[in-house]
């Protein structure tokens, strides 16, 4: 097997959400909230009972782009953990990786533990290789940020 040239990273991190995992864990197989919260989101629809596909926009330093793609969960425990596959593509990169999210009940509210490994290839990985750690880290947590202020705002009747 041949090793196609690219990039390879890995992340994790943790961040607390103020609900419980049983909320969070509804949340993220909500393809409307998901929609409302994938930062750069155009498009979700769910295309299977653990699958969805669609198309951010994304900007990796100086390159932007139109992401389409697919997630899907591969194993689940509910309310505690989910194991993903998640392939992507645009002008400048295809990206294919794995990941995990376990959420652990803390005070009345969840730690939500995630890790992913990917592969990107093309121009990016070339260009952004330096930034795509950090760059992933920080639309991660964009994610969760906006998870946590929609959940506020359904709570207070917004939603």
């Amino acid at each position: 097997i041949r090793s196609r040239p690219g990039a390879c990273m890995n992340i994790k991190g943790e961040y607390l959400l103020p609900a419980t995992p049983e909320t969070i864990w509804r949340s993220l197989h909500d393809e409307a909230l998901l929609r409302e919260t994938v930062p750069g989101c155009q498009e979700l629809s769910q295309t299977g009972p653990n699958a969805f596909a669609g198309s951010a926009s994304v900007g990796i330093g100086p390159i932007k782009g139109l992401y389409r793609g697919t997630l899907e969960i591969v194993e689940e425990t509910p309310f505690t953990s989910a194991k993903f596959r998640v392939r992507a593509r645009s002008g400048h990169a295809e990206i294919q990786g794995e990941g995990e999210v376990e959420l652990v009940a803390q005070d009345g509210a969840t730690l939500v533990r995630y890790q992913g490994d990917a592969r990107i290839s093309g121009p990016l990985a070339a260009v952004g290789q330096r930034l795509l750690p950090s760059a992933s880290k920080s639309l991660t947590e964009t994610f969760l940020k906006n998870v946590q202020e929609a959940l506020k705002a359904r709570a207070a009747g917004g939603g």
